[in-house]
């Protein structure tokens, strides 16, 4: 299980590069300890978009369980325009699904931790900012 991540805004992906775990940073972000966030953002924009892009690695998985990965455009797009409703009806899909062996997470959960990844994706096009992710899972 994943025991620490965040979604994040950053400028670029060298920025992204310097983000850590127990490290601090000025970054606009949401936590999603618990859970699988490279799973979680397949299944959200398969949801939203009825595609599946690749994953790009920004800090590619090692031996010690850290990796960075930048959410991919379609997703991020979708997420900003996406209303409440919709937000709603694909977290609850997500909690089923991940309530299966993997990543377990309560219905209530998934809706926040959706909705405020979505209000990062809103804030990202403001901003100008990308939005990234990293996570740890030993």
């Amino acid at each position: 299980m994943v025991l620490i991540g965040e979604f994040f805004l950053a400028r670029d992906d060298e920025s992204a590069r310097q983000v850590r775990p127990r490290s601090s940073h000025d970054f606009p972000a949401v936590r999603c300890d618990g859970i699988y966030p490279d799973d979680a953002v397949l299944t959200w924009e398969a949801r939203l978009t009825g595609t599946r892009s690749e994953l790009r690695d920004v800090v590619p998985m090692a031996n010690d369980g850290f990796t960075v990965f930048a959410v991919p455009e379609p997703l991020s797009a979708a997420l900003a325009a996406a209303g409440r409703d919709r937000l709603r009806a694909t977290a609850l899909v997500w909690a089923e699904a991940a309530s299966e062996p993997g990543d377990p997470i309560s219905p209530d959960d998934a809706v926040d931790l959706l909705e405020r990844a979505a209000a990062l994706a809103i804030s990202r096009t403001e901003k100008h900012l990308d939005l990234y992710c990293w996570y740890f899972a030993p």
